[in-house]
């Protein structure tokens, strides 16, 4: 091994970690953690917000109790997106502000049940169907327990997952909102339809 470049790596790595003193200007040096550490948010922290902004905005919440699943609509109010979806979505985003459905569900069954955001459907002041929006939203930044698409509940557990709504012309509204639930291992669906 050649020992001269060993220790060009040293200093290379010693020059990094230490502030330069060659600026002119009398602002304090702003060191960065260049560690490996992982340093984790508060996943509660972020969730809140994300149910808050929903909450906050949102009327009463809607609950549909069939004996296998307890899935309660918290609301579909306009929220700011464009902090909740991955960085190159941003781009993307034709207005940072969307209609979002927050879905609080439980697993009241006996077999595993799945919500995925694709069977959910809205349906508009003016009739028309629309779909979920095809950006992607950052599981970090909702928090924990909080899915961006679809999550498999256990029998006995509970999940939430927010479905952005696709961009809906200015006059339009959510109506309705219509969500087929499917279960592990079973060919029948149940169908929840909420009217606000």
């Amino acid at each position: 091994m050649d020992r001269s470049l060993s220790r060009l790596d040293t200093a290379d790595r010693q020059q990094a970690a230490e502030p330069t003193a060659e600026s002119d200007s009398s602002e304090s040096v702003v060191w960065r953690d260049l560690s490996t550490k992982v340093v984790r948010r508060n996943p509660e922290t972020a969730s809140d917000r994300v149910t808050d902004r929903i909450q906050a905005q949102a009327g009463e919440p809607l609950t549909i109790d069939t004996g296998a699943v307890r899935a309660t609509l918290v609301g579909v109010p306009q929220v700011r997106v464009d902090d909740l979806v991955y960085a190159h979505h941003r781009a993307r985003l034709d207005e940072s502000v969307r209609a979002c459905a927050l879905f609080d569900i439980e697993n009241t069954g006996r077999v595993p049940l799945n919500w995925t955001s694709r069977q959910t459907k809205f349906i508009g002041t003016d009739r028309y169907t629309y779909n979920r929006a095809h950006i992607s939203l950052d599981p970090a930044q909702l928090g924990a327990g909080c899915f961006p698409s679809q999550v498999e509940l256990e029998p006995g557990s509970r999940g939430r997952v927010i479905t952005p709504v696709e961009q809906l012309p200015h006059s339009v509204d959510v109506a309705k909102v219509v969500h087929t639930v499917t279960f592990r291992g079973q060919l029948d669906t149940q169908r929840l339809t909420y009217t606000l």
